[in-house]
This record gives structure tokens, C-alpha cells and sequence, in this order.
């Protein structure tokens, strides 16, 4: 074969798989592209993913505040019931808040240094 002919057929095949590998780095960069604008649109702003991420966390402590808040309320209701209905109870308040005492009753008092 022709050297001249020989050089011709390789620089054809070399342009060939240059074009080949262009086309499909074309086609990653579209996709890539494509990626990178959708992750444009669906990040930022009111409804976007970090926003939402966001109003989830506010969502999950609102949530463990609303049950620490219920929680309170129903310690609060016991107590009430007890101080209503419970005499062993206010007595016991009566003596530890109030520092009351029974009839003929000496109540001693510690002071810590």
C-alpha cells in the first residue's frame, strides 16, 4: 500500500473516532446541562428542596414542642385533680411549700452552710 494512501486512511479513522468521542462527550454535556438546570429550578425558592428541608425541621421541633406542651397540660390536670379531691396531697403541699404544721406540732428547720 501507498504511504501517501496509508496516511490518508489513518487520518480518516482518526478524525472518525474523534467525532465519535465528541458526540458522546456532546451528549454527557447535555445531560449534564439539563442536571444542572434542574437542579436550579427545584433548589431555590419557596417550594424548593431547601426550603422544604427547612420547613420540615420547623415541622418536627413544632411538633416535640406541641408534646412537651401536652404533656404539661396533663401533669397540670392531675395536679388540680389531686388538690381538689386528694387531702393526703395538700396536706403533703400544705407542709412541704407552706411550711404548716399540725396541732402541738414542732417543725425544725436546717440551715446549710
Amino acid at each position: 500500500m501507498n504511504p501517501k494512501r496509508a496516511m490518508v486512511n489513518y487520518l480518516k479513522e482518526f478524525s472518525k473516532s474523534v467525532i465519535s468521542m465528541i458526540k458522546k462527550k456532546s451528549g454527557i454535556l447535555i445531560v449534564v446541562i439539563i442536571l444542572l438546570s434542574l437542579f436550579a429550578a427545584v433548589l431555590p425558592g419557596k417550594q424548593g428542596l431547601i426550603s422544604l428541608y427547612q420547613n420540615h425541621n420547623k415541622y418536627r421541633l413544632q411538633k416535640k414542642e406541641l408534646l412537651n406542651a401536652h404533656r404539661t397540660i396533663d401533669s397540670l390536670k392531675t395536679q388540680i385533680d389531686r388538690l381538689r379531691n386528694d387531702t393526703d396531697y395538700i396536706e403533703k403541699i400544705a407542709r412541704e411549700k407552706l411550711g404548716m404544721a399540725k396541732k402541738n406540732e414542732i417543725i425544725y428547720k436546717f440551715v446549710k452552710e
